[in-house]
């Protein structure tokens, strides 16, 4: 998955965070958004919140995101995970993203992960899939 590690599940709270403020690599983030099948690159960049040019410029292995945008994709890459879960394949979490929700007033998911109120949303909606709760 993401960064090199097996999953973001493995990883506590404080070792998420120390992930953030330290800065995800851009080549792995570039790695990751590169992963996508479903899901335009542009899209991606979007709900990140970095330009192509940021991931060209990162070519080298000491380069990393700042703050605001290692904090989306660790977002992104937690959210891909949820769904995932709940979806039961990468190719159906991907489609569920860009997908209008009717739980979300028909928004795509991948567009409310710029903010953390939007994540909630978006996590809370999956919750409640995974339990057959759509009301």
């Amino acid at each position: 998955m993401p960064f090199g590690l097996a999953t973001l599940g493995d990883l506590s709270p404080l070792q998420r965070h120390d992930m953030v403020t330290l800065g995800v690599p851009v080549l792995n983030a570039k790695g990751f958004m590169d992963s996508f099948t479903e899901v335009t690159h542009d899209l991606v960049l979007k709900a990140v919140g970095i330009s192509e040019r940021t991931l060209q410029r990162g070519k080298t292995p000491d380069k990393r995101l700042d703050v605001n945008a290692s904090d989306r994709t660790l977002r992104l890459a937690t959210v891909l995970e949820q769904a995932v879960d709940v979806l039961g394949s990468r190719a159906e979490a991907e489609h569920w993203l860009v997908t209008p929700a009717s739980g979300l007033d028909l928004r795509r998911p991948i567009e409310l992960l710029q903010t953390s109120e939007g994540t909630e949303l978006v996590k809370t909606l999956l919750v409640r899939m995974d339990y057959g709760v759509y009301a």
